[in-house]
């Protein structure tokens, strides 16, 4: 998960792993039919709803690995 840190796009994430939707739902975040996906990072997105930015992506991360296929 190298290729992932607080300055990709919420859009590169959805569209690498399309799954990750059902982390951002669980963060109230619908991220996937925001317009704003193509340009907020991670980071970005993270503050804006109120999360720790770094254990945002360590949670995302993990959700990853423990649900890609």
């Amino acid at each position: 998960m190298k290729d992932i840190d607080l300055k990709t796009t919420i859009q590169t994430v959805l569209r690498k792993y399309p799954f990750t939707q059902k982390f951002f739902h669980s963060k109230n975040m619908y991220c996937n039919i925001c317009a704003c996906k193509k340009h907020e990072t991670l980071y970005m997105a993270a503050v804006n709803y109120g999360h720790i930015p770094e254990k945002f992506l360590e949670e995302l991360k993990d959700f990853i690995d423990k649900n890609k296929k």
